[in-house]
């Protein structure tokens, strides 16, 4: 099988585990190869000058010889400083790496999801809600199965999602359905009130879990763990 050798490659790491006895296996995420599996041999090793630069959410050059399903990491330059983020917006950026590694295929290029990946870091320092409502809505776009919010809706209308034709009018009681304003604030990216976040949230949830196949993420739960714990220290 004939190798490729890729040379400092911009990469996030989405999740590391042990590898033998002193390597990592990793999966990393990057703009012009997607989604790869690579071993960092050594990499556990006390004498390791690349363990340090191995952190989720930190901005990384990754250079590796690619040969069948998983590569060997040659090289790993740190480009930065970890993602400032704690407490729940930690958790918001774990939960996209969890996306990621569930939804992305392994070596299939999405420079523009990827791009995506590093607004939604940099936006999280900022707020949590609407940061992550328009990172799914792009990571379904880029997989073929964005939603379908068209530029004719009304605002004071309740709208049905149907998945295979997009939102249609329903009645004003049909606690199924989504309000027009909070749809058309999804759509433009302007989920500033309370309502329309708690619809955009439901509506995301629904798509993600279409393509989840049912299967919960583990971030997800703890996420909600977190928020419920934290309720009655706000209230």
């Amino acid at each position: 099988m004939q190798s490729r050798r890729i040379e400092l490659q911009p990469a996030y790491l989405l999740h590391t585990r042990s590898y033998g006895d002193t390597s990592l296996l990793i999966e990393a995420f990057t703009p012009e190869h997607g989604r790869v599996g690579l071993i960092a041999k050594g990499a556990r090793g006390p004498r390791s000058k690349t363990r340090a630069h191995l952190q989720p959410l930190r901005p990384l050059l990754l250079s590796w010889i690619a040969r069948g399903e998983l590569g060997t990491v040659t090289g790993i330059e740190a480009q930065g400083l970890p993602a400032p983020l704690a407490g729940e917006r930690l958790f918001c950026a774990w939960y996209a790496n969890e996306l990621l590694l569930r939804l992305c295929a392994r070596d299939d290029p999405h420079p523009i999801l990827f791009a995506a990946y590093v607004g939604l870091l940099a936006r999280l320092a900022e707020e949590v809600e609407p940061a992550l409502r328009a990172f799914e809505c792009r990571l379904l776009e880029e997989l073929g199965y964005g939603l379908r919010l068209p530029g004719d809706l009304e605002p004071g209308q309740r709208y049905r999602y149907d998945w295979e034709r997009g939102p249609l009018p329903t009645a004003a009681i049909d606690a199924e359905g989504y309000e027009g304003a909070s749809l058309i604030a999804l759509r433009d990216d302007r989920l500033t009130a309370a309502a329309p976040r708690q619809d955009a949230r439901r509506l995301l949830r629904q798509a993600l879990q279409r393509q989840l196949g049912g299967k919960p993420l583990e971030t997800a739960r703890l996420l909600r763990e977190l928020r419920e714990l934290a309720a009655p220290l706000s209230g």
